[in-house]
């Protein structure tokens, strides 16, 4: 069963969301809670890799790097920009356990916006691969996972559960597939199987737009026991 939206594919076939610098929240996080491991240069496994904003960042630490990426367009890109990751990149559905198969157990598992866009089920498979993929005591840090305080919540319609929506036609998540919204309860029950460490509603406003418009995403560390 597959949770990769391949509107995806289309949305970097057009070079649309080719970002190329690494997401402050992660970085941040990543100095704060994984010290350790970036002093004996341990390893990460990104989930939904992109186009690679965050690889350079943890290629400078010399942190051993690994992805998965649904989209063949944007990974043969990166095989150019990396070809040294040519094996550590890999096309595939995150939410399959196969993804992990041919990755070593691992230290930090990342995610920024990517686990997000699929439905409930295929959160929850990807959730359980990671754990079983990480060392004890490696962490799983997952960047702007959308709030239901974002005001998009109300858009498109119910994709299989109440807090995956789909088929929306404006805004941000117009044309993305399947978008999941969490609240504080949601979070933490996905994520029961680990020591949460962090746990971050951001909710920006911007008034001069004067369009009654929120953002609403979480960030979590979590820890295996």
């Amino acid at each position: 069963m597959s949770g990769f939206s391949k509107e995806w594919d289309q949305i970097y076939d057009k070079s649309l969301q080719l970002n190329s610098w690494p997401w402050s929240d992660l970085v941040s996080l990543v100095f704060v809670n994984c010290k350790d491991i970036i002093m004996r240069r341990g390893s990460v496994f990104e989930l939904g890799c992109g186009s690679g904003p965050n690889i350079r960042f943890f290629e400078s630490l010399g942190v051993d790097f690994y992805g998965v990426e649904g989209s063949e367009v944007v990974v043969q890109n990166l095989y150019k920009k990396y070809p040294e990751l040519k094996n550590k990149i890999t096309v595939g559905d995150f939410s399959n356990a196969n993804c992990f198969m041919n990755v070593p157990d691992i230290d930090i598992i990342i995610d920024r916006a990517a686990v997000t866009h699929n439905d409930l089920p295929a959160i929850k498979r990807t959730i359980l691969n990671s754990f079983d993929k990480l060392k004890v005591g490696g962490y799983f840090i997952g960047i702007d996972w959308f709030s239901t305080k974002h005001s998009d919540f109300q858009l498109g319609v119910q994709g299989g559960d109440r807090y995956t929506r789909t088929n929306i036609k404006e805004g941000q998540f117009k044309g993305v597939g399947n978008v999941h919204f969490s609240d504080e309860e949601h979070m933490r029950s996905l994520f029961l199987g680990f020591d949460i460490i962090s746990l971050e509603e951001k909710i920006i406003n911007n008034y001069e737009l004067q369009n009654n418009h929120q953002l609403a995403s979480w960030n979590i560390v979590a820890r295996k026991r």
